[in-house]
Protein backbone atom coordinates (compact mmCIF):
# COMPACT_ATOMS: atom_id res chain seq x y z
CA UNK A 1 0.00 0.00 0.00
CA UNK A 2 1.13 3.62 -0.79
CA UNK A 3 0.68 4.47 2.81
CA UNK A 4 3.41 2.44 3.72
CA UNK A 5 6.01 3.37 1.36
CA UNK A 6 8.14 6.20 1.54
CA UNK A 7 8.07 9.38 -0.08
CA UNK A 8 10.27 10.83 -3.00
CA UNK A 9 10.46 13.82 -4.22
CA UNK A 10 12.74 14.00 -7.85
CA UNK A 11 13.60 17.66 -9.29
CA UNK A 12 15.28 17.68 -12.49
CA UNK A 13 15.25 19.95 -15.43
CA UNK A 14 15.94 16.98 -17.87
CA UNK A 15 12.61 15.12 -18.59
CA UNK A 16 14.54 12.28 -19.85
CA UNK A 17 15.84 11.75 -16.07
CA UNK A 18 12.34 12.62 -14.25
CA UNK A 19 10.58 10.03 -16.42
CA UNK A 20 13.50 7.59 -15.89
CA UNK A 21 13.39 7.90 -11.78
CA UNK A 22 9.73 7.94 -11.94
CA UNK A 23 9.37 4.71 -13.37
CA UNK A 24 12.37 3.10 -11.75
CA UNK A 25 10.90 4.05 -8.23
CA UNK A 26 7.46 3.86 -9.24
CA UNK A 27 8.02 0.31 -9.43
CA UNK A 28 9.11 -0.45 -5.99
CA UNK A 29 7.40 -1.46 -3.11
CA UNK A 30 9.20 0.42 -0.83
CA UNK A 31 9.01 4.13 -2.43
CA UNK A 32 6.41 6.02 -4.66
CA UNK A 33 7.21 9.56 -6.14
CA UNK A 34 5.32 12.30 -4.52
CA UNK A 35 5.96 15.19 -6.37
CA UNK A 36 7.96 15.70 -9.60
CA UNK A 37 9.81 19.24 -10.47
CA UNK A 38 11.99 20.65 -13.07
CA UNK A 39 13.52 23.65 -10.90
CA UNK A 40 14.09 25.19 -7.17
CA UNK A 41 10.89 26.70 -6.91
CA UNK A 42 9.35 23.43 -8.04
CA UNK A 43 11.16 21.89 -4.79
CA UNK A 44 9.59 24.64 -2.72
CA UNK A 45 6.43 23.73 -3.91
CA UNK A 46 6.59 20.13 -3.66
CA UNK A 47 7.48 20.71 0.36
CA UNK A 48 4.81 23.07 0.76
CA UNK A 49 2.06 20.21 -0.44
CA UNK A 50 4.29 17.41 1.66
CA UNK A 51 7.35 17.28 2.95
CA UNK A 52 9.15 14.02 1.15
CA UNK A 53 11.03 11.21 3.09
CA UNK A 54 13.89 11.58 0.71
CA UNK A 55 14.68 14.49 -1.79
CA UNK A 56 16.80 13.47 -5.28
CA UNK A 57 17.83 16.76 -6.92
CA UNK A 58 19.76 17.07 -10.12
CA UNK A 59 22.72 20.33 -9.19
CA UNK A 60 22.81 21.94 -12.95
CA UNK A 61 18.73 22.66 -12.50
CA UNK A 62 17.77 26.10 -12.43
CA UNK A 63 16.94 27.60 -9.04
CA UNK A 64 13.85 29.43 -9.21
CA UNK A 65 13.03 32.96 -8.40
CA UNK A 66 11.63 32.45 -5.00
CA UNK A 67 15.17 30.22 -3.96
CA UNK A 68 16.98 32.47 -5.38
CA UNK A 69 15.46 34.61 -2.77
CA UNK A 70 15.67 32.20 0.34
CA UNK A 71 18.85 30.62 -0.39
CA UNK A 72 22.25 31.32 1.43
CA UNK A 73 23.85 34.18 -0.18
CA UNK A 74 27.41 32.33 0.92
CA UNK A 75 26.62 29.59 -1.22
CA UNK A 76 26.44 31.29 -4.38
CA UNK A 77 30.05 33.32 -3.73
CA UNK A 78 31.43 30.01 -3.28
CA UNK A 79 30.40 29.20 -6.50
CA UNK A 80 31.48 32.06 -8.06
CA UNK A 81 34.94 31.34 -6.38
CA UNK A 82 34.71 27.89 -8.05
CA UNK A 83 34.50 29.68 -11.55
CA UNK A 84 30.45 28.50 -11.52
CA UNK A 85 29.25 31.79 -12.19
CA UNK A 86 25.42 30.59 -13.18
CA UNK A 87 23.11 30.28 -10.83
CA UNK A 88 21.19 27.43 -12.62
CA UNK A 89 24.22 25.33 -13.00
CA UNK A 90 23.71 24.91 -8.90
CA UNK A 91 19.94 25.29 -8.33
CA UNK A 92 20.10 21.72 -6.75
CA UNK A 93 22.82 23.37 -4.09
CA UNK A 94 20.74 25.88 -3.41
CA UNK A 95 17.72 23.60 -2.70
CA UNK A 96 19.66 21.36 -0.68
CA UNK A 97 20.91 24.44 1.57
CA UNK A 98 17.39 25.26 2.11
CA UNK A 99 16.00 21.63 2.91
CA UNK A 100 18.60 21.11 5.52
CA UNK A 101 17.51 24.45 7.06
CA UNK A 102 13.89 24.07 7.23
CA UNK A 103 13.50 20.07 6.92
CA UNK A 104 16.09 18.52 8.46
CA UNK A 105 14.77 15.31 8.54
CA UNK A 106 14.32 14.87 4.93
CA UNK A 107 17.34 13.21 3.08
CA UNK A 108 19.14 14.33 0.27
CA UNK A 109 20.51 12.48 -2.71
CA UNK A 110 22.42 14.22 -5.51
CA UNK A 111 21.68 12.71 -8.63
CA UNK A 112 24.55 14.66 -11.41
CA UNK A 113 26.61 14.62 -14.28
CA UNK A 114 28.51 17.81 -12.85
CA UNK A 115 32.21 15.68 -12.10
CA UNK A 116 34.05 18.63 -10.81
CA UNK A 117 36.09 17.57 -7.70
CA UNK A 118 35.44 21.08 -6.40
CA UNK A 119 31.70 20.96 -6.73
CA UNK A 120 30.78 17.79 -5.89
CA UNK A 121 33.03 18.07 -2.64
CA UNK A 122 30.49 21.74 -1.82
CA UNK A 123 27.84 19.33 -2.00
CA UNK A 124 29.29 16.99 0.38
CA UNK A 125 30.25 20.15 2.75
CA UNK A 126 26.24 20.61 2.39
CA UNK A 127 25.89 17.07 4.40
CA UNK A 128 23.57 15.60 1.66
CA UNK A 129 23.34 11.85 2.25
CA UNK A 130 24.63 10.70 -0.99
CA UNK A 131 25.61 11.40 -4.36
CA UNK A 132 25.13 9.45 -7.55
CA UNK A 133 26.25 10.10 -11.13
CA UNK A 134 23.71 10.02 -13.60
CA UNK A 135 25.61 7.53 -15.60
CA UNK A 136 24.92 4.44 -13.03
CA UNK A 137 21.79 5.84 -11.21
CA UNK A 138 18.81 3.70 -12.76
CA UNK A 139 20.75 0.75 -11.51
CA UNK A 140 21.63 2.00 -8.04
CA UNK A 141 18.99 5.06 -7.12
CA UNK A 142 17.15 2.01 -5.51
CA UNK A 143 19.72 0.64 -3.24
CA UNK A 144 20.82 4.13 -2.60
CA UNK A 145 17.29 5.11 -1.33
CA UNK A 146 17.05 2.38 0.98
CA UNK A 147 20.35 3.07 2.49
CA UNK A 148 19.57 6.48 3.14
CA UNK A 149 16.25 5.47 4.81
CA UNK A 150 18.92 3.36 6.72
CA UNK A 151 21.27 6.13 7.86
CA UNK A 152 23.78 5.37 5.72
CA UNK A 153 25.62 7.57 3.53
CA UNK A 154 25.37 7.04 -0.44
CA UNK A 155 28.47 7.68 -2.43
CA UNK A 156 28.74 6.00 -5.90
CA UNK A 157 32.72 4.34 -6.02
CA UNK A 158 33.65 7.13 -8.94
CA UNK A 159 32.15 9.93 -6.89
CA UNK A 160 34.55 8.83 -3.77
CA UNK A 161 37.33 8.33 -6.62
CA UNK A 162 36.40 12.14 -7.58
CA UNK A 163 35.99 13.46 -4.03
CA UNK A 164 39.67 11.35 -3.21
CA UNK A 165 41.41 13.49 -6.20
CA UNK A 166 40.37 16.66 -4.10
CA UNK A 167 41.94 15.80 -1.24
CA UNK A 168 44.47 14.46 -3.13
CA UNK A 169 45.64 18.09 -3.95
CA UNK A 170 46.69 18.32 -0.14
CA UNK A 171 48.26 15.37 0.57
CA UNK A 172 49.71 16.40 4.01
CA UNK A 173 46.58 16.76 5.26
CA UNK A 174 44.74 14.20 7.61
CA UNK A 175 41.09 13.39 6.41
CA UNK A 176 39.72 15.29 9.79
CA UNK A 177 41.90 18.09 9.21
CA UNK A 178 40.65 18.33 5.36
CA UNK A 179 37.77 18.51 7.18
CA UNK A 180 38.05 21.42 9.34
CA UNK A 181 40.01 23.48 6.71
CA UNK A 182 36.89 23.73 3.90
CA UNK A 183 34.44 24.51 7.18
CA UNK A 184 37.33 27.10 7.99
CA UNK A 185 37.64 28.24 4.61
CA UNK A 186 33.83 28.70 4.34
CA UNK A 187 32.64 31.28 6.82
CA UNK A 188 32.13 28.43 9.95
CA UNK A 189 32.94 29.10 13.47
CA UNK A 190 35.24 26.97 15.80
CA UNK A 191 31.71 26.49 17.40
CA UNK A 192 29.99 25.72 14.72
CA UNK A 193 32.90 23.11 13.12
CA UNK A 194 32.40 21.62 16.37
CA UNK A 195 28.67 20.66 16.23
CA UNK A 196 29.01 19.27 12.52
CA UNK A 197 31.84 17.38 12.86
CA UNK A 198 30.55 15.99 16.73
CA UNK A 199 33.96 16.93 18.02
CA UNK A 200 35.13 19.65 20.94
CA UNK A 201 35.86 23.13 20.23
CA UNK A 202 39.36 22.33 21.58
CA UNK A 203 40.00 19.59 18.82
CA UNK A 204 38.94 22.40 16.29
CA UNK A 205 41.24 24.83 17.57
CA UNK A 206 44.11 21.84 17.44
CA UNK A 207 43.81 21.19 13.97
CA UNK A 208 43.50 24.89 12.94
CA UNK A 209 47.23 24.89 14.67
CA UNK A 210 48.01 21.78 12.72
CA UNK A 211 46.83 23.39 9.38
CA UNK A 212 48.27 26.57 9.77
CA UNK A 213 52.11 24.99 10.23
CA UNK A 214 51.46 22.72 7.83
CA UNK A 215 50.00 25.36 5.01
CA UNK A 216 52.73 27.96 6.55
CA UNK A 217 49.65 30.50 7.69
CA UNK A 218 50.00 32.39 10.70
CA UNK A 219 46.76 33.36 10.52
CA UNK A 220 43.30 32.24 9.78
CA UNK A 221 42.52 34.72 6.92
CA UNK A 222 45.60 33.21 5.40
CA UNK A 223 44.22 29.80 5.81
CA UNK A 224 40.87 31.16 3.89
CA UNK A 225 42.99 32.55 1.42
CA UNK A 226 45.15 29.40 0.52
CA UNK A 227 41.74 27.45 0.40
CA UNK A 228 39.92 29.33 -2.57
CA UNK A 229 43.60 30.04 -4.52
CA UNK A 230 44.06 26.56 -4.41
CA UNK A 231 40.10 25.93 -5.62
CA UNK A 232 40.29 28.50 -8.20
Amino acid sequence: MTGQKSSVLIADDHQLILTGLRIVIGDSDAFYVSFEGRNGDDVLDGFAQKVPRIAVLDIGMPPGDRLKEQAEPGLAEEMERLGVRESSQYGGLLAVSYIKKHYPDTGILIVTQQESPAIIAAATRLQVDGVLLKDDVNENILAALNRIVAGHPVFSDKVQSILEQHREQDPKLSEREWQVFELVAHGFKDKEIAERLDISARTVAFHKGNLKEKLNAETTAELIAYFHERNR
